[in-house]
């Protein structure tokens, strides 16, 4: 029981005091504990939400404790701010989703949803569902997609992706943008940055119609390898 406030006692639930989440950083999913944290949020007394702050500090372990523990300050204020500065500290961000994660939901929806050989239909159609749900869940812009799919198509290397998506968190406003991946694109791909840094030069680039189809892997007949645009054209004829 709390001090009575516009005439009547404000309290918190125990039915509401108990489904405060506890995290360990070793083993528990931030994004699950955020949510809850979040839900809380938004149904705890408002003027008990020191209460929610403590008890959230000490169901934290290891270094997330520690850290609470050091900034405890900037938490306490019994304010909304000071909840979502605890969870600030704990997973870096406050109702926002890492870029890295965000692509990796796009990666696994756009790339990686096909049926397996031994799959039922319900259960491909299952996992595509919850896939899609929690990439749409993260109202991820068209915009934003269509960066990402560029980047990921590019001849770009692995690291040189990750530094663009990265480095597009920090100065982009956590939004990976067309003119991102085009400078990043044009300059990381051009010869005279090749050869400034000691890489081997492209020169055998050339320039495509954008209804040129893409070829990517290659078909063996008879011990001969054959590109499949040359099968198709065969098939058609």
């Amino acid at each position: 029981m709390s001090e009575a406030s516009g005439g009547g006692a404000t309290y918190v639930p125990k039915e509401l005091a108990s489904l405060v989440p506890g995290f360990d950083p070793s083993t528990d999913n931030v994004e699950i504990w955020t949510s809850k944290v979040e839900l809380l949020l938004t149904t705890w007394p408002p003027d008990k939400l020191n209460e929610l702050a403590t008890r959230l500090i000490l169901g934290c372990k290891g270094t997330a404790y520690q850290k609470l523990q050091l900034l405890r300050s900037e938490v306490l204020t019994n304010s909304p701010k000071g909840i979502q500065r605890l969870v600030e500290i704990v997973v870096g961000t406050w109702g926002q989703i890492p870029l890295e994660k965000k692509f990796e939901l796009a990666e696994r929806a756009l790339y990686r949803s096909s049926q397996k050989a031994d799959e039922t239909s319900d259960s491909y159609l299952s996992r595509c569902d919850v896939t899609w749900t929690e990439l749409l869940s993260k109202k991820v812009d068209l915009k934003e997609l269509q960066a990402y799919i560029v980047l990921r198509g590019s001849k770009l290397g692995t690291d040189d992706k990750k530094r663009v998506i990265v480095e597009s968190k920090a100065e982009e406003g956590s939004q990976l943008t067309m003119e991102k991946v085009t400078s990043a694109i044009r300059l990381l791909g051009s010869g005279f940055f090749q050869e400034y840094t000691g890489g081997r030069r492209d020169k055998a680039g050339k320039t495509y119609d954008h209804t040129a189809l893409q070829v990517d892997d290659e078909t063996e007949v008879d011990g001969e390898v054959m590109p499949q645009m040359m099968i198709f054209r065969m098939m058609i004829s």
